[in-house]
């Protein structure tokens, strides 16, 4: 209401003037000369016209666009509509002085604005296109500010993808992932095909191809893939669901096409920012897999050199080689890789399956090879659980009970197919008392878990806490509501005496 004081108070003031202009040209303009009280006159007249507009148009602004059409569309309105109700406010207005204050037929008023709109659209042809088009796509509604888009170009390359900042009355205005603004005209718009990666939902796919060789199974293929896109998986940005999906796509001359697909919210990331979180975290999984993506090859038999073999999980010396650059491994001599190479056991998990579960026995820890885990805690006094963190390949856990002998502190479950190795308590206490840095690595690995433990509980607590406020705020709404539906649906009966007493009518 603070917008609408001002036109109001000159309104009124310019109206009270009007209707007192007698009586003030009288006493304050009696001597004054004819040319100014005729300029008195017309100027308050003028006056009353055009801060009626101006009142006009703000009561428009205010209750029609950014009252009832922005709780309607749920978005802020642009400023091309509320830009041509003022044009049109305003030559109405316009009129209003031509056919009132001076006099002037309007039909003379029409045939002259006529011509004029006839010379003014020839030669603003191309502005006019930008205007009618904008308030086309407004009332379509193809796209909303804060909207990701893509205009199609002529090639591939020269593809636009931004979003949109701001809709007037000529032009787009967009934000590239450059964070550059381009700015388009609505004509250009209107003739271009445009891909709204927001409509008909939010979210939307993103595709990416890694090619393969035809050494590793596509099985252990699609595992490290569905490992290294589920790791960023964080329901705000990279959404678990829809969930991603690894799918052998084609098999070419270079090795096994694969195609890595995920969902995004371009609200909270980029689509090239997405894609270059992605594809780091997958190399980072094949190049602790011991896996590289295949390339164009073209052999030159010039020198019979050794070829670049695949590592594989079945082998032992290639496993032997891709568990020695894990963090548990890492620093330890090879003698010391040897014994606890030998004393691991394999296990091979399905997704969803359980390692083991928060409160069971257990003393041996845990090296995850390829493949993707999930740990979780139980809440308490609270229903469900709460997840601490992704496992990727290279980690170890579950060193929390080696030293201390309790029971497992929570639940470790697989994400996707997963290769996991145990390995004894006895074997990491030999090498623990011979290797002071490993002992070290493993008693801070030990308090990094309780911290992660605490703070999960903490966030999945006020997490709770908030949805509870919410139901109760959202409950109550719903009481409130139907409480006034019923309440008009069936008025009292109560009618007010003239004592101010109520009584109940007779029936």
């Amino acid at each position: 209401m603070r917008r609408l004081w001002g036109p109001i108070l000159v309104f009124v003031t310019f109206l009270l003037v009007l209707l007192s202009r007698d009586e003030l040209v009288s006493r304050f303009l009696a001597n004054a000369s004819i040319v100014a009280r005729d300029f008195f006159v017309y100027g308050v007249q003028i006056g009353v016209w055009v801060s009626a507009a101006f009142l006009v148009q703000r009561l428009l602004t205010v209750f029609l666009w950014d009252g009832l059409i922005a709780r309607i569309s749920g978005r802020p309105v642009p400023r091309l509509p509320k830009d041509f109700t003022g044009i049109l406010v305003f030559f109405f207005a316009t009129v209003g002085v031509l056919s009132t204050v001076f006099d002037q037929s309007v039909t003379g008023v029409w045939a002259t604005s006529g011509i004029l709109s006839v010379i003014i659209g020839f030669a603003l042809r191309n502005v006019i296109l930008d205007v009618f088009i904008g308030l086309a796509m407004h009332v379509e509604r193809p796209f909303r500010i804060g909207d990701w888009v893509m205009l199609h170009q002529n090639r591939l390359e020269t593809h636009i993808i931004g979003q949109i900042i701001e809709i007037n009355w000529r032009t787009t205005r967009l934000r590239t992932t450059s964070n550059n603004m381009v700015v388009v005209p609505n004509s250009r718009l209107g003739e271009t095909i445009l891909t709204n990666y927001m409509q008909p939902k939010p979210h939307f796919r993103i595709d990416l191809h890694f090619v393969i060789d035809y050494s590793v199974p596509p099985n252990r293929a699609i595992r490290i893939l569905m490992s290294g896109v589920k790791s960023l998986a964080d329901g705000e940005s990279i959404l678990e669901n829809p969930e991603p999906e690894v799918r052998l796509e084609e098999a070419t001359l270079d090795g096994q096409r694969y195609e890595v697909r995920f969902f995004i919210l371009p609200v909270n990331i980029s689509p090239n920012e997405s894609k270059h979180a992605v594809n780091k975290s997958i190399v980072e999984h094949l190049v602790r897999a011991g896996v590289t993506p295949s390339a164009f090859r073209q052999e030159v038999f010039l020198h019979q050199g050794a070829e670049r073999r695949q590592l594989d999980l079945d082998n032992d010396r290639d496993l032997e080689q891709i568990l020695s650059e894990s963090e548990l491994m890492v620093n330890l001599n090879s003698t010391e890789r040897k014994d606890l190479f030998n004393s691991m056991h394999r296990l091979d998990l399905a997704p969803g399956e359980v390692l083991y579960r928060q409160g069971a026995p257990g003393d041996s820890i845990y090296l995850l090879a390829e493949g993707l885990l999930a740990s979780f805690v139980n809440l308490a006094n609270q229903e469900g659980e709460a997840k601490v963190e992704q496992i990727e390949s290279g980690r170890h856990f579950g060193e929390d009970t080696l030293f201390t002998g309790k029971n497992r502190t929570s639940t470790v479950a697989a994400t996707t197919d997963a290769v996991v190795f145990e390995i004894p308590k006895d074997a990491v206490l030999k090498l623990a008392r011979r290797q002071g840095e490993f002992l070290a690595m493993l008693n801070r690995d030990v308090a990094l878990s309780a911290e992660r433990i605490h703070r999960s509980k903490l966030a999945a607590a006020k997490q709770i806490s908030l949805r509870d406020r919410q139901g109760k705020k959202k409950t109550k709404g719903v009481t409130q509501a139907l409480q006034t539906f019923f309440t008009e649906l069936f008025p009292s009966n109560e009618t007010e005496t003239p004592s101010g007493e109520t009584q109940q009518e007779s029936t």
